[in-house]
């Protein structure tokens, strides 16, 4: 059984009406179906308006298909109570692309991180702290940090804090949507560095989505590219990146001027 699968997803979105009256509509995603393996790094690449975002929510259970299915650890997703689905999204996580909208400013980093833990697991105080402590170090931060507040960290530093919160409840699958996109490009290397480690280390399951082809490559295992709401085009052999022959792909590869340096 796959852990995540998706079968014939589609979503169309009304605009309003035009000048002549008529409604209005987009169609984001056009029937897309594929599936994700334990363990395994699915980049999703594409341009801006390509779908990959509304894809990415759609997994979450954050908007609903308009038709198909999303099956995760075999249930569907959006058909699920809510008592059923609270306890499915625990190995469920998103990192999303704005680290500081992601965070409540008013709480201190150790609130932050230990929020999930709060929300799921009945731990005493010192416990939580345990927690938080080892969750810091595995991000790279320090003990200390946990007593600040967010306006007291660089970018990088908060998107390592929203890690450390992602992955506290050591979950199946996480999301990570355009996580790296608004950081410097040596930051960007850091956090890649760190995401491939996390993943071997706890054997992760990544939805790596992008419109960052040189990003992609460095981390995924698998590539699926994505065009006006559809998947044009799958690569399953990283090392065959230059035989991508759509259009946009292409496009895509034209853009990647050197491969991301490894810093362990």
């Amino acid at each position: 059984m796959s852990l995540l699968e998706l079968k014939d997803i589609k979503k169309t979105y009304s605009l309003g009406n035009s000048i002549l009256g008529k409604r209005k509509s987009v169609e984001a995603i056009k029937g897309i179906s594929l599936t994700l393996e334990q363990g395994v790094c699915l980049g999703i690449v594409g341009e801006s308006g390509s779908g990959k975002s509304t894809l990415g929510k759609i997994i979450l259970g954050l908007e609903k298909p308009d038709q198909g299915e999303v099956l995760f650890q075999g249930k569907h997703l959006h058909s699920l109570k809510a008592k059923e689905l609270k306890e499915l999204r625990r190995n469920l996580q998103v990192v999303f692309q704005d680290c500081y909208s992601a965070v409540n400013p008013r709480l201190t980093i150790g609130e932050i991180i230990a929020e999930p833990i709060r929300n799921y697991e009945r731990l005493s105080p010192t416990e939580e702290r345990k927690q938080v402590e080892g969750l810091l170090e595995i991000v790279g931060l320090r003990l200390e940090d946990m007593h600040k507040y967010p306006s007291q960290f660089s970018g990088g530093q908060l998107q390592r804090i929203n890690i450390a919160r992602a992955i506290a409840l050591k979950p199946n699958l996480i999301i990570l949507d355009e996580a790296i996109s608004a950081l410097d490009a040596l930051v960007q290397v850091q956090i890649l560095n760190l995401l491939v480690q996390l993943k071997e280390d706890f054997q992760l399951s990544y939805l790596f989505i992008s419109h960052d082809l040189q990003a992609v490559n460095y981390i995924a295992d698998r590539i699926a590219v994505m065009y006006q709401g559809e998947v044009v085009e799958w690569l399953d052999d990283m090392e065959k990146l230059e035989q991508l022959k759509h259009p946009v792909s292409k496009k895509l590869i034209s853009s990647v001027l050197s491969p991301y340096p490894v810093f362990f």
